[in-house]
């Protein structure tokens, strides 16, 4: 992959976290229910430290520096080729409003994740050089974690009508 392909994938990557991060901040402050409320305030501050990892990396590229090894890997293997909905779940929901439910909110939430986990699951499997390889490797299982968790309030809100 060339140097302007990569920075592209990367601008992209970075605008994801971003948007992650603003929406998780959002959903933190409507959501009344406390356990709620940290999740999403801490999956907000995972979107920070991989914004930051990302920039570093459009960074060094933009200097001339190559592929930085982004110091950080995934924990255990990431399975790049495992989906993250099951088969025939629907499509999630593009937007959700000011009055959006603790339910759409967290479909809202596992798009941002399923979008990211799918970018970097790409960008891993085309990735030539071993930093960039490693560095979408951690964004990708990052990402899986969060849409598991994510996944695991969704189900417990329908079931039982609470959060974990």
């Amino acid at each position: 992959m060339g140097k302007d392909a990569a920075l592209v994938a990367l601008q992209k990557a970075l605008e994801l976290e971003q948007r992650g991060q603003t929406f998780y901040m959002e959903a933190a402050e409507r959501t009344v229910n406390e356990a709620g409320k940290e999740m999403y305030r801490s999956l907000g501050d995972d979107e920070i430290l991989h914004a930051e990892v990302i920039q570093r990396q459009i960074d060094a590229l933009t200097e001339g520096e190559g592929w930085q090894s982004p110091g950080v890997a995934p924990e255990g293997q990431v399975d790049l080729d495992s989906p993250l909905f099951p088969e025939g779940e629907e499509e999630l929901e593009e937007a959700v409003q000011p009055d959006a439910s603790d339910r759409d909110s967290l479909l809202f939430a596992l798009k941002i994740e399923s979008d990211s986990f799918h970018l970097y699951q790409k960008q891993a499997k085309a990735a030539t050089d071993p930093n960039a390889q490693q560095m979408y490797e951690y964004l990708a299982a990052a990402e899986r974690t969060h849409f598991d968790l994510l996944m695991t309030n969704y189900e417990s809100l329908e079931r039982y009508g609470g959060w974990v």
